[in-house]
């Protein structure tokens, strides 16, 4: 057993432990010393590194400073906020705006037949949702007459009875709207239609008193642009000039209905001359033309020896001429010649002439319809009327379907052409009232013009529709952005799975993925076995498997993202019967469509919808007792959020209740023009006017005001706070570096060389003057000056006056790129805060270093202290065991002696 050893001695009494700490104690002496020395080093680090923060805010505010956009501010005003509220969101140059809101934006609204509870079901079928593809649209006026557009203002029409009336043009947006404004005009007889290029007036009075006129009003060039002005003839039909056709300003966006011309890299155009060479161009190696006249100028800058690029005489599409002579044939080829229409184009006579480019007054190009492939050469249909009577429709040298249209209207053939209820076709209409024969529409020509128009028919019924024509609205061309309504696609990466279990992934990040034909390049670059292209709808693009392995193409969003959603790709592909070959198929349509297999219900038929990416929303009415509907909503308002619902198909028979439209403001404008026009998916506006947001809630026939003054109260608050924060250092250096000689205390940072260098630095940078920045040459011409404690002190009635006389020598104090005082400020301050060499980081960098070799030290000390604490432990308890025997060892003598005697 171990001995019970006690803190007092048994035999000596003495108190071991207390010794043993007193002698320690004195031992411990040098490491406590070092405590003491390691928390000033702590507490001279957290002042510098107080001090540091301090100096940073000052550097930050400097920088500040040195943004010209910090500087300035306004105040925004409009004299009708109710109506049009504004609000600035950058720096909007100060002045007077009038603007006019011609249109709030509404948002496309349906609602279906009525049911009689929401537990009603449907039939089984497809639930169809077209967000593209209407053929009711007509050109723009901004992109009529080679991309100049056309001035909005009135013009002054007379017919022949001699009435004269002002039709005010200066909301219009489209022609449609030149036509329906002309034709709503009261007061006058007169009947606007567009026929190809022109727009042609027709006299409804049937008298011959006046001309048939057109005339501007004021200083106007409405009439000029709109083609009209020089109609002035004793006849009851004028055409006006052609106003339709390309020029250099002509955006590229808009050709071909909207299409446009893509560049998706490598040579978008490469064309082979007569001679045997070869041209070829990159359009996205550099900055992508976007203008027609900047494509010429890119292609005839490959050799203007050899090529030239132009438009037509015509000006309806573009033409290439090869300058060199030679016996080799003139072609060219690549996706710009595709979009442009040159490939497989006979180039024999040394000219490769395009198909129209140029889109129609109205309506599509017959080139725009059956996804993109057009109907050829337009011939003849055969037309037999439910009478019996049979005509011969001559549709020769169309080139839009309005015009078609109009030639099966003009053939008194007893059958009247419109457009199709859902407006993706056409409908032909027997107006004679008879039912003696079927209604008959068949192909009059060789090139199968009725079938590819889908109105061929042998029925015993007074129409025919032709149902959608596959208006084409997506092309390589389109925007990410500008799909899924305008919502856009969602960045991300995704893996394409082939059905022989070869993968890929793409990621629109890194191929910078802008348009459609981004992907579909990116897609078709992959070595596994898929191939990307647009579908034949017109509507999306299409990924098909070329592996021909067992299993399915796949396509799966990476992680949590979305990118394959919004392309419409995600999901397994689909067994589809082309020709004779079965191709497994995802498609990426814009159409969306619903399966439904007749055991849904309402509720849940809206829930499928809701939990879809649709573009709508659904939701029940109940309007009444056993009175139930299904109500729809796009997702996107304004046009970008136009769509058409066919339930037909299921039993919902769905009518719009709400159209479509956009926000339109006109903004400047005069007595005699409207000014320029812009529009908004929404109601609200941004950077119409740079640096100001516009929100329209409401329309007012009155011009509203929208005033910008500047003002000075971003520069007052930015020099403010840069001098509160100066003030904050001077009170913490006060603080850190007082001396009390009564009490002989002194501050942490007393007698440091830093708190000198930042004094020194600060008031250098006060004081100092600089040169090439103007009259403005020193903070005290500011306002800013030293008092005699240190501080800075503001006299903003001083800034406000030189702000008055020389705002702009301010403005190049503050900000001019090295020499302003921003830029000194910067050099300055990195001097002492700099993350490389900065005074104050390099002090707490030491201080730290000082903290850490102590602490070092103190655990070795702490170590010997322990090692002699045991020790002298040891010591004291082995000398009460050595008295203990030697006080035995008497006893025991003592007894001898006893014994002895």
């Amino acid at each position: 057993m171990g001995r019970i050893q006690s803190n007092i001695g048994l035999i000596t009494g003495t108190n071991i432990q207390s010794t043993v700490d007193q002698l320690i104690a004195i031992s411990a002496q040098p490491r406590d010393r070092l405590q003491l020395r390691i928390k000033s080093y702590q507490s001279q680090q957290v002042a510098i590194n107080e001090l540091t923060a301090l100096v940073i805010g000052v550097q930050l505010q400097s920088n500040r400073l040195g943004s010209a956009a910090a500087l300035k501010s306004t105040t925004t005003t409009s004299s009708l906020p109710d109506v049009l509220k504004v609000r600035a969101t950058g720096s909007p140059t100060a002045g007077e705006y009038a603007i006019r809101i011609l249109q709030t934006a509404q948002t496309s609204a349906a609602a279906s037949n009525t049911f009689t509870s929401v537990s009603d079901t449907v039939e089984a079928g497809e639930f169809v949702v077209r967000t593209g593809g209407f053929v009711d649209g007509s050109i723009g006026l901004d992109d009529l007459r080679g991309g100049t557009g056309v001035s909005r203002g009135r013009i002054l029409i007379t017919d022949r009875s001699g009435a004269s009336r002002e039709v005010d043009l200066s909301s219009a947006v489209t022609i449609d709207d030149v036509i329906k404004q002309i034709n709503n005009t009261s007061g006058i007889l007169v009947n606007a239609k567009a026929d190809g290029d022109r727009i042609v007036l027709s006299d409804l009075t049937g008298l011959a008193t006046s001309n048939l006129k057109v005339e501007e009003v004021g200083e106007g060039r409405t009439a000029a642009d709109l083609g009209l002005s020089g109609i002035n003839v004793s006849a009851s039909i004028a055409a006006g000039d052609d106003i339709a056709f390309l020029g250099a300003s002509t955006r590229l966006s808009s050709l071909s209905d909207g299409r446009g011309v893509g560049f998706v890299g490598g040579n978008d155009l490469s064309v082979t001359l007569k001679d045997g060479s070869t041209l070829a161009i990159d359009l996205n190696s550099t900055k992508a033309p976007s203008t027609v006249g900047q494509l010429l100028a890119a292609i005839n800058g490959l050799d203007a020896t050899k090529l030239e690029a132009r438009i037509q005489a015509n000006g309806d599409g573009i033409e290439l001429i090869d300058k060199t002579t030679g016996s080799g044939s003139f072609a060219a080829t690549g996706k710009v010649a595709d979009q442009l229409g040159f490939s497989g184009i006979d180039g024999s006579s040394g000219t490769l002439s395009g198909p129209r480019l140029q889109s129609a007054l109205q309506g599509p190009l017959l080139s725009s319809i059956l996804g993109g492939q057009g109907i050829g050469t337009a011939g003849t249909i055969e037309i037999q009327n439910r009478a019996g009577v049979s005509t011969s429709v001559d549709l020769a040298g169309t080139t839009s379907l309005r015009q078609v249209i109009d030639r099966i209207n003009q053939a008194n053939a007893g059958v009247t052409a419109t457009l199709n209820r859902s407006r993706t076709g056409i409908s032909l209409q027997d107006t004679t009232g008879s039912s003696l024969s079927n209604l008959r529409i068949q192909d009059g020509d060789a090139n199968n013009t009725a079938t590819k128009l889908k109105i061929v028919a042998d029925v015993a019924s007074n129409s025919v529709d032709s149902q959608s024509l596959g208006f084409q609205f997506i092309s390589e061309a389109t925007e990410l952005s500008k799909l899924n309504q305008g919502r856009g696609v969602r960045s991300g990466s995704f893996t394409i799975t082939d059905s022989a279990g070869q993968i890929s992934g793409i990621n629109l990040a890194q191929i910078k993925a802008k348009t459609l034909g981004d992907v579909i390049h990116a897609i078709n670059e992959t070595s596994i076995g898929v191939e990307a292209h647009l579908n034949d709808s017109g509507d999306g693009f299409v990924l098909i498997d070329t592996a021909g392995g067992n299993g399915r193409l796949t396509i799966a969003d990476s992680q949590n993202g979305n990118a394959a959603l919004d392309l419409g790709i995600r999901g397994s592909a689909k067994d589809v019967t082309v020709g004779a070959t079965t191709q497994q198929q995802i498609d990426g349509s814009q159409t969306f469509r619903l399966t439904l297999d007749g055991t849904e219900s309402l509720n849940d038929v809206v829930d499928k919808i809701n939990e879809s990416n649709s573009p709508l929303t659904a939701s029940v009415l109940t309007s009444g007792p056993s009175t139930v509907r299904l109500l729809f909503s796009s997702r996107a308002s304004g046009d970008v959020g136009r769509v058409v619902i066919d339930g037909d198909d299921v039993g919902l028979n769905v009518s719009t209740t709400a159209t479509a439209r956009n926000a339109i403001l006109a903004i400047g404008g005069s007595s005699d023009t409207a000014g320029t026009i812009v529009q908004s998916n929404s109601n609200v506006f941004s950077n119409v006017v740079t640096g100001l947001e516009l929100t329209a809630a409401g329309t007012a026939t009155d011009v509203i005001q929208i005033s910008v003054a500047s003002n000075n109260s971003n520069i007052e608050k930015n020099l403010q706070l840069f001098v509160d924060q100066f003030n904050k250092i001077r009170e913490k250096i006060e603080k850190e570096t007082v001396f009390d000689s009564q009490n002989n205390v002194t501050g942490q940072l007393f007698g440091s060389s830093e708190i000198l260098r930042v004094e020194r630095t600060l008031t250098n940078l006060i004081s100092s003057r600089t040169f090439g920045t103007g009259s403005v040459r020193s903070l005290e011409q500011l306002g800013l000056s030293l008092n005699e404690t240190g501080k800075l002190q503001f006299d903003k009635e001083k800034l406000n006056k030189l702000l008055e006389t020389n705002a702009a020598d301010v403005e190049s104090f503050l900000t001019k790129e090295e020499s302003g005082f921003s830029a000194r400020a910067k050099k300055a301050l990195d001097n002492l805060v700099g993350v490389k060499n900065g005074a104050l980081v390099n002090r707490t960098q030491a201080l730290q270093r000082q903290v850490e070799n102590g602490n070092a030290r103190i655990t070795s000390l702490n170590i010997r202290l322990e090692n002699e604490r045991n020790r002298l432990l040891k010591q004291f308890y082995g000398m009460e065991d050595v008295i203990a025997k030697l006080k035995n060892n008497s006893s025991a003598i003592s007894n001898l002696q006893y014994i002895s005697a």
